[in-house]
């Protein structure tokens, strides 16, 4: 008789198990379904194309000025004017920018280990957003690296925003 109820308890725990079991794969099968509906539904974003812009490199090679006030923590910098210009150039032979009709966009950082600049690329992504991607190449020496790159093009509207991507290879 013991034996009996030791097996129907058994076989009690056993059925209740299996229907839980069932559930949770039922109702994960559902979400999977509802995952798959909602995918389906939604077109799949491209990601966003630009047009190049046409830039020059602005350098300071060949000056006897150079780069000042940049905390060389990533940062990015849209400058518009010769006074703004002065406070991050020390020297006064500086190449001459017409900032009524241009823009110069300014990239620095600090690396913790060697690098040096393998190239520099402005698109515009929409009307007034544009994308500027500074590749570094990444060396194996382990030297801190500071790096700037600076670009000239044409004048940007006041409401433009530009974003700054910064790769390593």
């Amino acid at each position: 008789m013991r034996m009996t109820k030791v097996f129907t308890f058994l076989l009690f725990l056993f059925m209740i198990t299996h229907v839980a079991c069932d559930g949770n794969n039922d109702s994960g099968q559902e979400i999977k379904k509802e995952e798959e509906q909602e995918q389906e539904h939604e077109p799949e974003k491209e990601p966003e194309k630009g047009v190049d812009v046409p830039f020059a490199e602005y350098s300071l090679e060949g000056t006897s000025c150079q780069w000042v006030n940049l905390d060389f923590q990533y940062d990015f910098l849209v400058i518009n004017s010769d006074e703004v210009l002065e406070t991050y150039i020390e020297g006064t032979d500086y190449p001459a920018i017409d900032f009524s009709k241009q823009t110069l966009l300014l990239a620095y950082g600090f690396e913790g280990s060697g690098s040096y600049l393998d190239s520099v690329s402005l698109q515009q992504v929409s009307e007034q957003n544009y994308l500027m991607t500074v590749n570094l190449q990444m060396t194996i020496a382990s030297v801190f690296t500071e790096w700037e790159v600076a670009i000239v093009i044409d004048k940007l509207d006041v409401e433009s925003k530009v974003e700054l991507n910064i790769t390593r290879k």
